[in-house]
């Protein structure tokens, strides 16, 4: 090689190398941070979708279930004990079965009373908040004054069961909660039980 070809030939300096670095190195973490966002937002979203989608499968169980109510023996704040009519394969009793539907700890339970008094337990929904805010996850209307509460000890008929609400309040992440209402309107009775018209 000559003196010529050693003088032209450039290279890249100790501190341009370093500069180019650092600069990498604060787009790669600014990128990275940007990734575990996305990544974060997307589980939370999924795992919402699944909570959703879950509530709503024992919502529609619940609905179901409080549907068809022919009578009802026992009721509070955090439960109801029910008998709905013959309804294979569900029900195989010709006088109707009993079930209960209760917030035990932090799942909802659908209880299911045998002829010989044995109880089998099946759990609707899981991650159900430890403290409600109003106190009660089902609330009991009279269908005789729309925004009174229906008592089973009081009024004697099933007929003045106008609607039963249902919320379900479900935590998930890290402590997030997420409520699901429904009305539900028992069918049984001589009195329609559809929410009232205003003029």
């Amino acid at each position: 090689m000559n003196e010529t070809t050693k003088m032209n030939a450039k290279g890249f300096s100790l501190i341009e190398v370093i500069a180019v670095l650092v600069i990498m190195g604060i787009l790669a973490v600014g990128l990275s941070v940007g990734l575990i966002k996305g990544v974060e937002q997307y589980l939370f979203a999924s795992e919402a979708n699944a909570i959703s989608q879950k509530a709503q499968i024992a919502m529609a169980r619940i609905k179901k279930e409080l549907t068809a109510i022919t009578a009802v023996d026992s009721i509070s704040g955090n439960q109801i004990r029910y008998t709905r009519p013959y309804s294979p394969p569900s029900c195989q009793n010709s006088n109707g079965c009993i079930y209960i539907i209760q917030k035990s700890g932090s799942e909802i339970l659908l209880t299911s009373i045998q002829p010989d008094g044995g109880a089998e337990s099946q759990v609707l929904i899981d991650n159900v908040a430890a403290a409600y805010p109003a106190g009660v996850f089902l609330t009991f209307r009279d269908f005789s004054v729309p925004e009174a509460a229906w008592n089973v000890e009081t009024d004697d008929t099933i007929n003045y069961l106008a609607k039963i609400k249902v919320v379900l309040l479900l935590t998930y992440g890290s402590g997030n909660t997420i409520q699901f209402d429904a009305t539900i309107n028992p069918r049984q009775g001589s009195k329609l039980n559809a929410p009232k018209l205003t003029n």
